[in-house]
């Protein structure tokens, strides 16, 4: 009965839990980007006709970014808009330059790292707003070409599905601003368009490259009878083939028409390497006849990635041909020279038309502009649009965080920069490895770390001499072989683990599983073939016309490996072609716990429940097939049965990544290619958990230090801090919740997300933490007139602080005024209130500038209670502040800090409560004299103005009211207030401990104060009550004293 009544709660639970939608309920929370600043993979740019200072940058996984400062700063504009977040083009009307058209899908797509599209964007005010625009289906945009007098007639080059065949490929034309599109161009549907060029002079004309291409996962195929150029003379509504001359065999290929002179056509055409048929080849009469001109290698490396041509608008003679390098050739395409930048492997080259030395050039880095013909460019140091593969954490204070960032190196980046407001430079640093690293080493001691790249490559970098060594278990040279004439088959992003059982043991993943313990030195096979080692996906891994053999085709290869940290000797593998292993005994047997009907599929990773040893998740996926399902498998005894744990992730969200919370059983999170999932029931129901998190793939998740982080496919990593409060959801809301906030430490650091206007984004640096605890509650609709309150107490039940959600109409403004109290939201839903954990303000004295701060102290290490009311409700909830693990301070002298500032801020709270008290009574007296008739008041004037004269002088020993302004105290001597706020800023450090200085500074302006506060209290009691028994005697009003 009882558990027939728990399954009926947990099913009402899961109900009302997805009843809601989460981004809704938490839409307080805000995931924070924090970096690394540093350009990821962009294949699209383009600048403005009419102004050199505004570009436009298409990345391939972080949407499209734009500068207005010539690329000083970048601000992402499509966020919010687009769907998908990999970009391939991107267009300028010349004519209307507000108009912006976008193709969706990086048009130079890699085996790893890339993700499809889903079509045309447009924007009419210059990329403030995006519609989409159709062609959803074509996956992969190349190129999109404008009218250059009419922006709603426009050419898209569609090079179609990567991993399959489509009929959504070739080229479309539009004559309605991409309302309705035409298909013009289609060869067949393995066939898209890799390029598109337009004769400027008569637009009429056009020319395509049509490339026959796919990618499975174990080999890039580029070329085939599809390939082909061709020519529209009448607006590319017909097209004709164009082939004198040129080579029957051929891959990818770009072409371009001069705009210097129209019947100059170039073309760069990948052909049969073997018998060297490929290179750039001209047509000096519109493309009716073709030579060949230069067979550099260097213009056809890696055709698959590269094949990109330019022309310089004022000169047919200068062409600029992008591979792995930038090269230009003044002497229509003979000689070439290198033009170096910031970054490598080049995708896209915008020329002003009307300044050919004005250029931006897009690559693996992002974007770089130039005014001088290419010797000097932009900045990319400004872009977080890192593409990461896995993330890890170690367990320093503060955390870092560590991945491999494709084509860059692996990082090391600080969870938070300390002593700042966000995360810069210099709070990251570079790892082991290389951009496809998998990163292991002992987290409570990240001195010596193991770092990977392809082909099996691995160093152990030795943190504290910043340099390492190679560890690669032989060193073959397998670039160039078929996989199945490499010894060991490595996955591009191999899998190395460190064993949480056994010291200096790590763990490598090729198609058997290695093992080092004594840190790489030696290396042995722990395990039989944990693929499905089909040798007919394990030829070279490119064809027919250029072999691609980097590893990123290595086909049955392992690609994830885990170590159970419940259980010694309990490992599982996964590889790249859907095997799943399990060995109980550290690799002495091994059993194939695959999911039964499994197909051919990714197992991007495995995630053994931190609660229970048999459970263990599955993130499966088969993009490389074409397939865009998700795919979740949840075992619940050791991988001998599976169940598919995909409901409410939708298809198309294909998903990399599946995690368990460490301590809320059953509430896992899942990374897709299109966002973040949540589930609170152990996977049988999911929903979206995007909240600001910009349409990103997510590649790998990993929850650490009460948090989730993040690793992005073109966003770099980003952190949601408030795991806390996910744990505590109960599926409802608006009924009124005070969540218990996470322990919090005493910060050395600063943050906009203190304020809920932040969006978790910052311009140049990753964004911090909140520096104080961050407090969230939920409330049900409330009157406008209902007070909200809170109140904060120490262990002792001692008042720490108090707010409220009620405005404080006293709040005087003025320079150097202190700042003003924040005040409690009370919408309806969830609210978020940052408590910098401090004690309350202390006041000012109107109209004074007083040097010093205002701040309450910091609230010292230990338990709280925290109390919310409003009407007849009262929600409590402990917190619990934490000692920085970086200040050497122990409790009695947090003790004595903590001591010494309360009776300091007692003090001058008294001593400035007491100086603006005597100065309204002053200010009173005055007024009071001003109405007086001298003729019958004579004497009580006289007594007066002797008053008024005390209370002046009483006022100038305790401020100095000529000073208004910031600088004016250089000016004017300070007041005796202003003395004792300046002890109780110098006494308030960061780390808080009270000097000796302070000490006897304290009793010497003590003493001095009770001198002061005998003197005001004599006039109180004294010349005040005096002047007042007067005014009484002759019926005249009285200043009214309590």
């Amino acid at each position: 009965m009882r558990t027939s009544i728990l399954i009926i709660c947990c099913l009402i639970f899961t109900c009302e839990l997805q009843s809601q939608v989460l981004d809704s309920v938490f839409n307080k929370l805000k995931y924070r980007s924090i970096g690394p600043f540093r350009g990821g993979r962009a294949n699209a740019g383009t600048g403005v006709i009419d102004d050199p200072l505004t570009y436009y940058m298409g990345t391939t996984g972080g949407g499209v970014w734009k500068t207005s400062d010539a690329g000083q700063h970048w601000i992402n504009c499509s966020d919010g808009f687009f769907k998908m977040g990999s970009v391939g083009a991107i267009a300028v009307s010349e004519s209307h330059t507000n108009v912006v058209y976008v193709g969706m899908g990086e048009h130079a797509p890699r085996g790893v790292m890339t993700s499809h599209g889903d079509g045309v964007y447009k924007s009419t005010d210059a990329g403030k707003t995006w519609a989409h625009m159709g062609l959803r289906e074509t996956q992969h945009i190349s190129r999109i070409v404008i009218h250059p007098r009419d922006p709603n007639i426009l050419w898209v080059a569609a090079q179609g599905a990567l991993n399959g065949p489509n009929e959504d490929r070739g080229i479309f034309k539009s004559t309605n601003g991409g309302k309705s599109w035409k298909r013009t161009l289609f060869v067949n549907n393995l066939a898209g368009a890799s390029e598109l060029s337009l004769d400027y002079h008569n637009p009429d004309i056009l020319y395509a490259a049509i490339w026959e291409h796919m990618r499975t996962p174990w080999q890039v195929i580029s070329g085939g009878e599809g390939s082909g150029l061709y020519k529209s003379s009448d607006g590319g509504d017909t097209w004709k083939k164009i082939h004198q001359g040129l080579p029957e065999e051929k891959g990818k290929m770009a072409i371009a028409v001069s705009r210097a002179n129209s019947d100059w056509v170039y073309a760069l055409i990948e052909s049969d390497s073997q018998q060297e048929k490929g290179g750039l080849f001209v047509s000096k009469n519109a493309g009716k006849n073709w030579t060949r001109i230069s067979g550099d290698h260097r213009l056809l490396q890696r055709a698959w990635y590269y094949i990109e041509i330019t022309l310089d608008p004022k000169d047919e003679n200068v062409v600029y041909v992008l591979s792995a390098g930038t090269y230009r050739s003044i002497n229509g395409g003979k000689d070439w020279e290198r033009i170096r930048s910031h970054h490598g492997d080049y995708h896209d080259l915008w020329i002003n038309p009307l300044n050919s030395k004005n250029m931006l050039l897009t690559n693996d880095g992002g974007s770089e502009i130039s005014f001088d013909k290419g010797t000097h460019w932009s900045r990319i140091d400004n872009m977080p649009t890192a593409q990461f593969y896995r993330v890890t954490t170690d367990n320093m204070f503060p955390y870092n965080i560590y991945g491999g960032q494709q084509d860059n190196s692996s990082v090391k980046i600080a969870s938070i920069g300390l002593g700042s407001s966000g995360i810069t430079k210099s709070d990251w640093t570079s790892s082991a490895g290389g951009e496809s690293a998998f990163l292991a080493f002992d987290p409570d001691n990240p001195v010596k770390v193991m770092g990977g790249s392809y082909l099996g490559s691995i160093d152990l970098l030795d943190t504290k001499a910043k340099t390492g060594t190679n560890v690669k278990i032989e060193p073959n040279l397998y670039l160039g072989l078929a996989a199945r004439d490499m010894k060991y088959l490595f996955n591009w992003n191999a899998p190395i683990v460190k064993s949480v059982h056994e010291p200096n043991t790590y763990f490598h993943g090729a198609q058997y599983l290695l093992r080092t313990r004594d840190e790489g030195i030696s290396w042995v096979v722990i395990s039989p073939d944990l693929t499905a080692n089909i040798d007919a996906k394990q030829g070279k891994g490119g064809g027919p016309y250029t072999v691609e053999a980097v590893g990123a085709e290595n086909y049955g290869t392992l690609t994830y490996v885990v170590e159970s940290k419940h259980e010694k000797g309990v490992i599982y593998t996964g590889s790249n072609d859907g095997r799943v292993h399990l060995t109980k005994d550290n690799g002495i047997t091994w059993n194939n716990v695959t999911p039964k009907g499994l197909p051919e599929t990714l197992v991007n990773a495995i995630e053994v429940s931190p609660h229970d040893p048999g459970t263990v998740y599955l993130a499966t996926t088969r993009y490389k097939f074409n397939d865009y399902t998700p795919g979740l498998y949840k075992s619940t005894n050791y991988g001998k049965t599976w169940k598919l744990i995909t409901s409410g992730i939708p298809q198309g969200a294909y998903t990399k990544v599946v995690r368990e919370d460490e301590k809320r059983k059953d509430l896992l999170f899942a990374g897709t290619v299109t966002g973040m999932y949540a589930s609170w029931d152990g996977g049988l129901n999911w929903s979206p958990l995007q909240l600001n998190l910009p349409i990103t793939p997510i590649t790998d998740l990993a929850i650490s230090h009460d948090n989730i982080v993040v690793a992005t496919q073109g966003r770099s990593f980003w952190i949601l801090d408030d795991l806390t409060i996910l744990r505590q959801y109960d599926g409802t809301s608006r009924q009124g919740k005070f969540y218990a906030p996470a322990p919090t430490y005493i910060p050395n650091w600063y943050s906009g997300l203190n304020s809920n206007k932040c969006k978790g984004t910052d311009l140049l640096k990753g964004v911090n933490p909140a520096s104080g605890m961050v407090l969230y509650y939920d409330l049900p609709s409330l009157s406008k007139e209902t007070e909200l309150t809170l109140t904060i107490k120490d262990a002792q039940g001692n008042m720490v602080n108090t707010f409220s959600s009620s405005v404080d109409k006293s709040y005087i403004t003025y320079e150097g005024n202190p700042p003003k109290k924040p005040t409690l939201s009370k919408n309806v839903g969830l609210n978020r209130f940052v408590w910098n954990m401090h004690y309350p303000l202390l006041p000012g004295v109107p109209e004074v500038y007083i040097e010093g701060s205002y701040s309450g102290h910091q609230a010292i290490p230990g338990n709280y209670q925290l109390t919310l009311t409003y009407d007849d409700n009262h929600f409590e909830t402990p917190a619990i502040i934490q000692a920085n693990p970086l200040y050497d301070l122990s409790e009695a002298q947090y003790r004595a800090y903590h001591e010494f500032m309360s009776f300091a801020a007692a003090t001058y709270r008294e001593m400035t409560d007491m100086t603006n008290r005597l100065n309204e009574i002053n200010t009173e007296l005055k007024s009071l004299l001003a109405k007086m008739n001298p003729t019958n008041h004579n004497e009580l004037i006289a007594l007066g103005n002797s008053l008024s004269a005390d209370l002046t002088l009483w006022d100038g020993i305790m401020v100095q009211r000529l000073s208004k302004a910031y600088d004016d105290v250089e000016n004017f001597e300070n007041g005796f207030t202003a003395h004792y706020l300046n002890l109780i800023s110098e006494s308030n450090s960061p780390i808080p401990k009270i000097t000796q200085g302070s000490e006897s500074r304290k009793v010497e302006l003590d003493t001095e104060w009770i001198i002061h506060k005998q003197h005001a209290e004599r006039l109180l009691k004294g010349q005040v009550q005096f002047f007042n028994t007067a005014c009484q005697a002759q019926s005249v009003g009285v200043l009214f004293v309590e």
